[in-house]
């Protein structure tokens, strides 16, 4: 052999120890990093050196160790990734679920239900004897507990929504100090990156860790075309991270957004007030111009639009599906007004702010009236990409489907946003039947004074509007008001049955009549001779005149309930409810009986008493104005709002553990290619040490055969 074979065998030992020594130091660096986060388990690619051309052959001239790879399989990671998103979400939903189940879990404690259950029995306790002060004191205390109830209920819901505004916050500050993390790293991992032979593994796994603890935010996809190539976007495709350039994720609150047609000549677009967890989408149906007057209040109740007015439909999962007149079974159609006469539509006050141009068909604006999360880039956007639950029930595949910030969204709006819009629709019917009752009795004592608890907001238009701002617009029906008018010292009735008219000849009609009507009619009716009606503050007041005392004998119209005269609950909200002021302040004002045929009150009556007691287990429905109304008791409704929580809670514990499981699964899949497995190292180690021993006996034994070839010359 010679010389140079032997020198060749030599360059061969000293490859090949060069190779076991990187082996080794990888299989060391394995080993320490065993319970290192993130790490991924590592090798050295060795690829066998060019053959040359000898005799007797091809002769081998060793081995190279080309570089150190990572054991990492991109589509177990994706799908790991999606799959964790979605856990995260389901987790942060189910913890938050526990916390809002105990409001409403009354097997330790009395809550709202029990407190509803005695507010009743005291009424029917009152109704056995209905002349008593003690039983009118208990009942008054029963009824301020109740009410403290469903205010602390409320409350306590809408402390959560104020944390969880909080906390998505942080979540996305966190997620665009991520975002930022992984541009920069992307940089690094481009400047150190040679194909085939050097890969930043340390800053391929920060990377990765980073990109898994972002997908914890929000759902997102990756699509890595190696260094200079590595995109991350949000599932709905909006781009994180485009190689080494940021974009970034901002909270914005309440806006509107428009879209026009492009015939349109419309300059504004739309205003509201108000609050809700879900988005108004509207869209013209009817082209027209923005009533200035008020008279336009297209609803169920089959007003006539004004001519020349446009109308719009609303949807409240982007136009998938609209808002349906019960009546018709056809989207409900709602009228264009300006701010003057902003309507009431759901939770808010929607107005056009342009009144001098008209609205084309097909014009659409989506309303948010809430704070949400929005994609920016730096020649687009902000666009929405708050997680939105269509009316199937179904996430809007366009925007965040997973992540933390995903069950944040949800829960918020949709969770607490329907419980709050159920214990509304409770407080709201129970307000309406319990004082429709009441407001047709009479106490121990009559008014000479009531200022109503309903304010209007305005007063000039017909009340079944929605634009009048009166909160049981809806409730309203073309009927009349009767008085009875007592002298004040003897208490006997000076105007015999059936009492006073409140509009003669003709009855009260919401479709028409004002606040400003019904004052005026009562004031110049037979009644004006004894009372006074004035508008106050957009409230009715009624004053009787020196000598003389009142109380309402009759209302077929639903207006003493719907302004809150002779009421005995207050409050248009759960966060307003509470008992009437002038009832608290003097028990004798409890209605217990009602007016006779000759315009009498008796003590000992107890008619009024009885049917509010049998509203306990009275199907009524019950519903706010925009929701779908349910005919059932008000404390089976309750019950039911009770029921929704416990098993929405139930729900989320299920599919939270479902998918725990299944990303624990795919992370046993991702840890059995890329974690650290001491027993496979330990005998990698074994393997490398003998091969550095064999390639160290190379090197010896090539050394051995050139002094034996350099000792020939002696």
């Amino acid at each position: 052999m010679s010389a140079s074979g032997i020198n060749g065998m030599l360059s061969m030992g000293i490859g090949a120890l060069f190779a076991s020594q990187a082996s080794i130091q990888t299989t060391g660096s394995n080993i320490a990093n065993v319970n290192t986060a993130g790490y991924v388990r590592r090798a050295v690619r060795l690829e066998e050196k060019l053959s040359i051309d000898s005799n007797p052959g091809q002769i081998g001239q060793g081995v190279d160790a080309t570089e150190v790879y990572r054991y990492f399989n991109k589509f177990v990671e994706s799908a790991y990734l999606a799959r964790y998103s979605s856990q995260r979400r389901y987790e942060e939903e189910y913890d938050l679920a526990t916390n809002v189940e105990t409001l409403f879990n009354e097997s330790n404690v009395d809550g709202l239900a029990a407190s509803i259950e005695r507010m009743f029995a005291s009424w029917n306790d009152l109704a056995k004897q209905p002349d008593s002060s003690a039983a009118r004191s208990a009942l008054m205390e029963n009824m301020k507990s109740f009410t403290s109830s469903v205010r602390a209920t409320d409350g306590s819901l809408v402390a959560i929504q104020d944390q969880m505004d909080q906390m998505i916050k942080e979540q996305v500050d966190h997620a665009n100090l991520l975002i930022k993390q992984i541009a920069e790293l992307n940089g690094e991992i481009t400047a150190h990156s040679l194909a085939g032979r050097n890969n930043p593994n340390a800053t391929l796994d920060e990377r990765d860790q980073k990109v898994r603890e972002l997908s914890g935010i929000l759902n997102l996809h990756v699509d890595d075309k190696g260094p200079g190539g590595y995109y991350v976007t949000t599932g709905n495709g909006m781009l994180l991270v485009q190689d080494n350039i940021p974009f970034s994720l901002e909270m914005h609150g309440p806006q509107v957004a428009k879209s026009l047609t492009s015939t349109s000549t419309y300059g504004g677009t739309m205003g509201f007030s108000g609050k809700d967890g879900v988005e108004y989408h509207v869209e013209i149906v009817q082209p027209g111009t923005v009533d200035t007057t008020g008279a336009a209040t297209v609803d169920s109740a089959g007003v006539v639009v004004p001519a020349g007015v446009a109308t719009y439909k609303l949807s409240l999962d982007g136009g998938k599906t609209w808002v349906i007149d019960e009546s018709t079974g056809k989207p409900k159609e709602f009228c264009a007004t300006d701010r003057a006469n902003s309507a009431r539509v759901k939770e808010l006050d929607l107005y056009f702010t342009d009144t001098g141009s008209s609205l084309t068909k097909g014009d659409a604006f989506t309303i948010t009236p809430k704070s949400d999360v929005f994609w920016v880039s730096p020649t687009v956007g902000p666009i929405d990409i708050s997680t939105q639950i269509m009316q199937d029930g179904t996430d809007n595949g366009m925007r965040m489907t997973g992540g933390s910030l995903a069950g944040f969204l949800e829960f918020r709006d949709y969770k607490i946003g329907e419980y709050r819009n159920r214990l509304k629709g409770f407080t709201e019917s129970m307000a309406w039947e319990m004082n429709r009752i009441h407001s047709q009795g009479t106490g121990m004592e009559k008014m000479s004074l009531v200022l109503g608890d309903y304010k209007v907001d305005r007063v000039d238009v017909p009340l079944g509007s929605r634009s009048s701002g009166s909160p049981f617009f809806d409730r309203l029906q073309e009927g009349n008001v009767t008085f009875g008018i007592y002298d004040s010292t003897s208490g006997a009735n000076v105007i015999p049955y059936p009492g006073i008219s409140a509009f003669s000849p003709t009855n009260f009609d919401p479709k028409q009549h004002s606040l400003t009507d019904v004052a005026d009619a009562i004031t110049a009716g037979p009644a004006g001779a004894y009372m006074t009606a004035t508008v106050v503050d957009g409230r009715l007041q009624l004053d009787a005149k020196p000598g003389f005392t009142f109380s309402v004998t009759a209302d077929t119209s639903g207006l003493a309930a719907a302004l809150g005269i002779n009421t005995i609950l207050s409050g248009e909200t759960p966060s307003e409810f509470g008992v009437n002021q002038t009832v608290v302040g003097n028990i004798n004002f409890l209605n217990t009986a009602r007016t006779n045929g000759v315009g009498e009150g008796n003590n000992g009556d107890n008619q009024i008493a009885r049917e509010i007691a049998a509203l306990a287990n009275k199907n009524v429905f019950v519903g706010s104005a925009e929701s779908v109304k349910v005919k059932q008791s008000l404390p089976e409704y309750y019950a039911g709002i009770m029921a929704k929580v416990g098993a929405d809670t139930a729900t989320l514990k299920f599919i939270s553990a479902t998918e725990r499981a299944m990303a624990s699964d795919l992370n046993e899949k991702r840890e059995a290619i890329s974690g650290v497995n001491l027993d496979e190292e330990m005998s990698s180690l074994i393997k490398f040490q003998a091969s550095y021993k064999a390639a160290a006996k190379l090197i010896t034994t090539s050394d051995q055969m050139l002094q034996t070839l350099l000792g020939l010359k002696q």
